[in-house]
């Protein structure tokens, strides 16, 4: 019998001694870590993957979720004394990542991944360069692994909602994006959002969210949509805090605080879960749109106790403040607009408000803020028993005409009273002119989007680029967005 060849007997040594590689696989351990995070159930989700990582330490999707409760804990708590902790926890899963020598669209799509959310972490933290930079290197590694692994769902994700986003910037804009090595299409953007909400992508609950949450700031028509995708989500998941502070979000942007009020005060609760102080502003602002200002002083108290960020101090200290003016105590109204000053980076609009208000220290008209208020939270018969208790003549300051008609046209726009809107609307921008005040550009907005609903795609891009010409308003960063949203969609 022959004897194999002595270089055969030290290839197969070699190639025995090797070092393996375990293919990256979504398993069921990993599945179950991933939604309790998701849930924000952080600690359990963290747990759970660090057993698996103990099993398997170079399974790169193993990597990835491990960082989910880490940057869900920046985003929702925003504490500056945990930043650096579970900043460099990122950074470290990163180089694990990166050095991974499997050929698997696994690991660069969770390098794309954590990058992204170390973009974001410090982007809520003001570190807008080192931002900038981790955003740019995401949406190149998520265009890589795109070109090797087309088919790769999770990715579609992603890329598809960074590629919408940047196809919405106004062309003035774009060549900058250009020079960063960035294109986008909002047509492709949603094309890939949309393929991401297969259900054989293990992460198509986060792509049905951000699709229709995209939809609804395309087009504001498609808000009860949106509403249907996240109810049913929370439906299903009852124990999933986040898609009922999702549900909550949409119902008060759609102006339902009855239904946000009670998806907030049945919100899933439980040590396990994640604290979320914002909650507690979000309902104080729900309170006092119903005319509450006891519960809405309540709920801010309790935000301002237990929020150790530097966003919405500022808006929560203005609520505060309309709170106890509403009630006639100016004594306690002043000393909170004077933390409004005081307090907080007014970086978030709601704080950029506040700071803008409390600078100019406006007078207040209690008929006027009480119909701002009511139709805010959707209580448009309210709103207008308010404005018409009102009598406004040539006298009456501009700033002061430029509301009324503003919030007349708002009431009768959520009434369904789209002539009357229209009216209303246009009286605004004629009469609210170089006040600095968000109204006009906001009435153009909306009048934008009552064209569009009504198939007349010239006026509608008429009416949005009207709302991007305003300047220096504290509203100017979501108008000019929303505006170019939807004309980048006619």
């Amino acid at each position: 019998m022959a004897k194999p060849h002595p270089f055969f007997l030290l290839l197969c040594i070699c190639l025995f001694n090797l070092p393996t590689f375990a293919l990256s696989s979504f398993n069921s351990n990993i599945a179950r870590a991933y939604s309790e995070s998701i849930k924000l159930k952080t600690a359990t989700g963290r747990t759970l993957i660090q057993k698996e990582l103990q099993s398997d330490s170079r399974n790169a999707v193993a990597i990835l979720v491990a960082n989910y409760p880490d940057f869900l804990t920046l985003c929702v708590q925003q504490n500056p004394h945990d930043y650096n902790e579970l900043l460099k926890a990122q950074e470290k899963r990163l180089q694990q990542l990166s050095d991974l020598k499997e050929a698997s669209p696994w690991v660069g799509y969770g390098i794309a991944e954590i990058r992204a959310q170390l973009a974001i972490s410090k982007l809520i933290f003001g570190h807008r360069l080192a931002a900038a930079w981790d955003f740019r290197l995401a949406y190149l590694q998520y265009e890589a692994n795109a070109k090797l692994y087309p088919g790769f769902l999770p990715n579609k994700k992603s890329l598809g909602l960074m590629q919408a986003l940047i196809g919405s910037v106004p062309d003035s804009y774009k060549w900058f994006l250009n020079i960063m090595g960035m294109q986008g299409s909002l047509a492709t953007g949603l094309a890939n959002l949309r393929s991401a909400t297969s259900k054989e992508n293990p992460f198509y609950k986060e792509a049905l969210v951000l699709h229709a949450l995209l939809q609804q700031q395309l087009d504001q028509q498609q808000g009860y949509t949106t509403l249907a995708v996240i109810q049913k989500l929370a439906k299903d998941e009852p124990d999933n805090l986040l898609y009922t502070f999702v549900t909550a979000y949409v119902n008060k942007k759609l102006k339902k605080s009855n239904e946000a009020l009670y998806s907030l005060q049945n919100r899933p609760t439980g040590s396990y879960y994640l604290a979320f102080p914002y909650l507690y502003h979000m309902a104080a602002e729900l309170y006092l749109c119903r005319g509450n200002t006891e519960r809405s002083v309540q709920e801010n108290k309790i935000f301002l106790s237990k929020h150790k960020g530097q966003h919405y101090l500022k808006s929560a200290h203005f609520k505060l403040y309309l709170a106890f003016w509403l009630d006639n105590n100016f004594k306690q109204a002043e000393f909170h607009l004077a933390q409004v000053k005081a307090l907080g980076k007014a970086v978030v609009e709601e704080d950029v408000y506040a700071e803008r208000f409390a600078d100019e220290n406006l007078p207040l008209n209690r008929h006027l803020l009480l119909a701002r208020l009511y139709s805010d939270g959707g209580y448009g018969r309210e709103a207008l028993k308010e404005l018409n208790r009102l009598e406004i003549t040539k006298a009456t300051p501009q700033a002061l005409q430029g509301e009324y008609f503003y919030r007349k046209a708002r009431i009768y726009h959520d009434l369904n009273e789209v002539m009357l809107a229209k009216r209303f609307y246009n009286q605004t921008i004629s009469t609210d002119l170089n006040s600095g005040l968000y109204f006009a550009p906001n009435a153009a907005l909306q009048l934008g989007y009552i064209y569009q609903s009504e198939n007349d795609p010239v006026k509608a891009k008429v009416y949005f680029r009207k709302a991007i010409s305003y300047k220096g308003h504290a509203y100017k960063n979501s108008i000019d967005q929303k505006a170019k949203l939807a004309l980048s969609a006619l």
